[in-house]
């Protein structure tokens, strides 16, 4: 019941009923630094800190499933243009786990914000499809 606030996102098709979680309160045990400022895992010890109130539910970011490729599959993906590669930081990262939005800020499309930051030919990309929501935001 800790976390029944906090907010579920899809991360792809392989196991499906298995859950991580993503979040920015440090690295407890259980979790390991994906980037400076950027954790994943702990939910065991991060549901002892919201019960402690020293963490708010909605700073963790639970996502459902991920995505797997086999060895190879991703660059050849990449170089077809299917995806992109790009530096976030780590209030990009955790937009759905409590980071700061600004006025500025699309805070209902991620990937609309995070190409539009990358310029030049993913801010056309982004502009072409926008309006469209982050569809990847759990009910």
């Amino acid at each position: 019941m800790a976390f029944s606030t906090a907010p579920v996102a899809y991360g792809g098709p392989v196991m499906q009923d298995q859950f991580s979680t993503l979040h920015g309160f440090g690295e407890v045990a259980g979790s390991k630094k994906v980037c400076p400022g950027v954790f994943v895992g702990g939910s065991s010890q991060l549901m002892n800190e919201v019960r402690k109130n020293q963490l708010q539910p909605q700073e963790v970011l639970f996502v459902k499933g991920h995505a797997a490729w086999v060895p190879g599959q991703l660059t050849r993906e990449i170089d077809k243009g299917v995806w992109y590669i790009a530096s976030a930081s780590a209030d990009l990262i955790l937009r759905y786990a409590g980071a700061p939005v600004t006025k500025d800020d699309n805070k209902d499309d991620l990937w609309n914000d995070i190409l539009s930051c990358m310029g030049d030919k993913f801010e056309s990309i982004a502009m072409s499809h926008c309006g469209r929501g982050d569809e990847r935001m759990l009910p």
